[in-house]
């Protein structure tokens, strides 16, 4: 579990599947981890969800991921919907 952590931490999107490929283990076990790490407060899922006030504009999506939608200052071109899922190691 801490490779995933460790995984986890350097802010990349991924899947589960390219997650279980680096760490050479199953999808099923990552899955299975990550559900445990989040029912414990260890990580958090960050939700891009689609743009949302035009009327701010920030200097990166941490602030914007926290009411879970990225104004449109932050989304890249076409949205997050081809990205993988993020996870936040919480503090």
């Amino acid at each position: 579990m801490e490779e995933l952590l460790e995984l986890l931490k350097d802010g990349r999107s991924r899947t589960c599947e390219m997650l279980a490929s680096e760490l050479n283990t199953s999808v099923e076990k990552v899955e299975r981890d990550i559900e445990f790490l989040e029912r414990n407060g260890i990580i958090k899922r960050i939700n891009f969800s689609g743009a949302g006030n035009d009327s701010h504009s920030c200097n990166g999506c941490t602030a914007c991921a926290e009411g879970g939608k990225a104004c449109k200052s932050c989304m890249p071109e076409g949205g997050f919907k081809n990205m993988g899922v993020m996870w936040e190691v919480a503090d």
